[in-house]
């Protein structure tokens, strides 16, 4: 009852993906722990889990995705790292940082954050100590950065012993520092802030002067940055750039006016099949469905609603008759090939966050308001609707209602807290309406063409 939109097999695809992950939930240590699924993934992966978990706290579970979190941070090493996946997979430092500032802001919750704020300094400081491992190691390609660690995604460390320099450990450490930042502010930590801010520009300058060293052209002249290291062609240039879809969104760590972003997603906009990008994951042949997400969101998080848009209902589409999904597929027509667990429940916790960002995306102090709103929803009659959703500015109650005869648009917002700025409200023809977030309000407009 969280999320109503008026596209029937939308709806069921997130009330499915609901279901799903509460049905997949077991106690670990004494606590309901959101699992990854329920087969050979049967277990909480601290990248999986951030998703799963923040999708849970959006629809109102908040004090349920908690124990989630609390379930995370017992898994801390004496040294401050996460190692959970594996010693290499470095990025799991980067992870848990955002993951709990998020979930802080979205339970408007600093105390619980200040409670753990120890932990996550821990795991910040296990960040630096990986930059000045890069400046110890055999080669000179990381310093700065971290050493050869676990990609994931589609190309794994593990099969050259864990020797090659890559960044999607970088794209996910950035992430987290940059939230330790933001986080430090909200809190009031002004000299935590500072200090977090000068380390995150270093390691921030390091990596924009490796990328530009890395740069390379696709096939189609398009720029973009190989998650390995002086690649040198060897690999698609699609393969694994899971962590640069998630470095742009939710990481924030580039511009929105980044050519490298504008590239990058150019490059995958450039391999997609049946409206996904193909042979990103690890079947290079395939199509690693739930990317769609990652890929959506940055177009998303680019301005680009509309496209944003259309690589949901292409995500939709591949969803299995039961309404979850593969983690990996084959092509329409070609040789079954199968990835991961079914169902994977990152894959519904995807569709859960994306359907809700389409209709409401914070930005900064500011909501935004169907910045991808699907044209098909305002049909004569139709109504969407989020009750009680939760963002940073307290929890979102959103009406969207389309008349009968499908000539107006009517939103309806209800006030949220003091902490937002502004409520933006985009309308189809790319102009947008400001509303007094502490008001709320109403407005209309007419629907070109009817």
């Amino acid at each position: 009852g969280r999320v109503e939109v008026p596209d029937a097999g939308i709806q069921a695809l997130v009330d499915s993906s609901i279901r799903n992950i509460w049905q997949a939930r077991e106690i670990k240590s004494g606590l309901p722990v959101f699992q990854v699924g329920p087969t050979c993934y049967r277990g909480l992966w601290i990248v999986d889990g951030a998703f799963l978990l923040e999708a849970a706290t959006m629809i109102g579970a908040g004090k349920q995705a908690r124990s989630g979190i609390t379930y995370m941070l017992q898994q801390q090493k004496p040294s401050g790292a996460f190692e959970v996946l594996s010693p290499h997979y470095f990025k799991e430092n980067g992870i848990v940082l955002w993951a709990c500032a998020r979930h802080a802001l979205l339970t408007q919750d600093p105390a619980w954050l200040e409670s753990v704020w120890l932990q996550l300094e821990r795991a910040a400081g296990h960040i630096l100590t990986l930059r000045r491992r890069s400046l110890e190691n055999d080669t000179a390609l990381d310093d700065g950065l971290h050493p050869p660690g676990e990609i994931d995604g589609g190309l794994s460390g593990l099969a050259t012993g864990f020797n090659r320099a890559e960044f999607s450990n970088t794209h996910w450490n950035l992430v987290g520092l940059r939230a330790l930042v933001e986080a430090a502010r909200w809190l009031g930590k002004a000299e935590a802030a500072a200090r977090w801010q000068r380390e995150y520009d270093d390691f921030y300058a390091a990596f924009r002067r490796a990328a530009a060293r890395d740069v390379q052209l696709d096939p189609h002249g398009h720029s973009y940055v190989p998650i390995c290291m002086a690649n040198a062609g060897s690999e698609l240039p699609q393969r694994a750039q899971w962590t640069f879809c998630h470095a742009t969104y939710p990481g924030q760590i580039f511009e929105r006016n980044d050519p490298l972003v504008a590239s990058t997603l150019a490059m995958l906009e450039a391999t997609e099949r049946e409206g996904m990008v193909y042979g990103t994951g690890w079947d290079a042949t395939g199509l690693w469905t739930y990317f769609a997400s990652f890929y959506g969101h940055a177009w998303l998080w680019q301005g680009k609603g509309r496209k944003s848009a259309q690589a949901l209902y292409a995500y939709a589409n591949h969803a299995a008759p039961t309404l979850v999904w593969r983690e990996e597929q084959s092509l329409h027509g070609a040789p079954f090939r199968k990835v991961g667990d079914m169902p994977h429940n990152w894959a519904s916790a995807e569709f859960i966050r994306w359907v809700i960002h389409l209709l409401a995306l914070d930005r900064g102090t500011e909501l935004h308001l169907l910045e991808g709103f699907p044209s098909e929803w305002a049909g004569p009659g139709m109504v969407t609707r989020l009750k009680g959703i939760a963002t940073p500015f307290g929890p979102l109650d959103l009406a969207v209602r389309a008349d009968r005869k499908g000539r107006m648009v009517t939103v309806e917002v209800e006030p949220l807290a003091a902490n937002c700025s502004a409520v933006i409200v985009h309308r189809p023809d790319g102009s947008a309406v400001t509303l007094d977030p502490q008001r709320g309000g109403r407005l209309s407009w007419t629907v070109a063409g009817r």
